[in-house]
Parts: structure tokens; C-alpha cells; sequence
């Protein structure tokens, strides 16, 4: 049952990380547009869509609080 459960933690450890690691993207994104490179240009060097790297950025400026999260008919 131990590695039940280290397995699981271990999965835990991952998915917090992928978070860690999408909110980080989100703030280099938003850092870089901030120094005028624009969203398709970042979108092309990481081979996304605009709408992507759109939501990358998204996602960190409402963790961050910088933007709100809107709710249901917020923006």
C-alpha cells in the first residue's frame, strides 16, 4: 500500500508543478509583451496559437490579481 500512496504523492508533486511552471510561462508572456513583442510573435517562437498564449498570460494576471477572474457575465 506505501507505493499506493508515494505514487499518489508523486502525482500531487507533478500537477503542482505543471501549475508552478503554466503560471511562470504566464508571467515571462506578460513581461514580454510589456517590452512590445507581440502575441504572435511569442505565439510562432513557441509554436502556439495566439489563443494560447493568450490564455497563458490570462490565467497568471488573475492569479496574480492583476487582472479579475470574472465571473459568470463579468470580464
Amino acid at each position: 500500500m506505501s507505493d499506493v500512496v508515494a505514487a499518489r504523492d508523486a502525482y500531487m508533486a507533478a500537477r503542482q508543478q505543471v501549475a508552478e511552471t503554466r503560471l511562470a510561462l504566464g508571467r515571462a508572456i506578460r513581461e514580454a509583451r510589456n517590452q512590445g513583442l507581440q502575441q504572435g510573435v511569442i505565439a510562432a517562437k513557441l509554436g502556439l496559437t495566439r489563443e494560447h498564449v493568450r490564455r497563458y498570460q490570462d490565467e497568471y494576471e488573475k492569479r496574480a490579481g492583476i487582472k479579475p477572474s470574472g465571473g459568470v457575465g463579468g470580464h
